[in-house]
C-alpha cells in the first residue's frame, strides 16, 4: 500500500513539472500570447527562471533590448503623422516640451514612454486643439483646451511629486497614465488633436 502511494506521488510530480516546463519560453503556442493580467506564459518564466537568460545576463525573450525582458512581439510602428509624445514640462497654457515616446516591452505588452533626459521639443497647443483625456482601456473623453492644459500641468506635478497643496490632483473619472498622448500636428506645426494614452 505504502510503495503504491509513492509511485501515485512521483507520477503526479513528473506531471506538474511537465506542465511547468511547457509554459517556458520554448513552447511556440504560449509566444506572444496575453492573458487577462497582461503577461503572458513565457514571460513570467523567463522573469523567474534563470534558463530563460541568454548568455549575457540579458532575458532571452529581451525584444528590444531594454534589458527587462518581455515577449511582445515587434515593436509597434506609427502611422504617417501621428507622434507618441511624452511631455516633460508645462510651460504654460500655449505650450509644452515633449520627448518623442518609445515603445518600451513590459509585462503588459509594449508601453511608449521616454527617459528624463531624452531630448526634448516645444510644442505649440493652440485654443482650438481637439483633445482627449483618458477614462479606461479602449475609452476617452473630449475636453477643452483649458481641461486639457489643466490636466497635463497638474500630472506632471504628481509625477515629479510636486506639493497637492500647489498642484491639486486629478479628480476622477480622469486620472494620470504617464503623460504620454498620441498627437497630430496642423500645416504650421501647431499640435491639433491631442489624445492621452491610457496605461497601467
Amino acid at each position: 500500500m505504502t510503495s503504491t502511494r509513492r509511485v501515485l506521488g512521483a507520477i503526479a510530480l513528473l506531471a506538474a513539472l511537465s506542465g511547468v516546463a511547457a509554459c517556458g519560453p520554448e513552447d511556440p503556442s504560449a509566444q506572444g500570447v496575453t492573458g487577462g493580467s497582461g503577461t503572458s506564459p513565457s514571460a513570467s518564466a523567463s522573469k523567474t527562471s534563470d534558463p530563460g537568460e541568454a548568455g549575457d545576463g540579458a532575458p532571452a525573450d529581451d525584444v528590444d533590448g531594454d534589458g527587462k525582458g518581455g515577449d511582445c512581439g515587434t515593436p509597434p510602428t506609427l502611422p504617417a503623422g501621428l507622434l507618441k509624445l511624452k511631455i516633460q514640462l508645462m510651460r504654460d497654457s500655449g505650450g509644452f516640451e515633449a520627448a518623442e515616446a518609445k515603445p518600451h516591452c513590459t509585462p503588459n505588452d509594449w508601453i511608449y514612454g521616454a527617459e528624463e533626459g531624452d531630448p526634448t521639443k516645444h510644442y505649440v497647443l493652440p485654443q482650438d486643439v481637439k483633445a482627449y483625456l483618458a477614462l479606461g482601456p479602449g475609452q476617452s473623453k473630449q475636453v477643452d483646451h483649458e481641461q486639457l492644459a489643466l490636466h497635463i500641468d497638474r500630472c506632471h506635478a504628481q509625477e515629479i511629486g510636486a506639493p497637492t497643496e500647489d498642484y491639486p490632483k486629478v479628480e476622477p473619472p480622469f486620472g494620470c497614465y504617464n503623460n504620454v498622448y498620441e498627437v497630430t500636428l496642423n500645416a504650421k506645426g501647431e499640435v491639433e488633436t491631442m489624445k492621452e494614452i491610457w496605461s497601467v
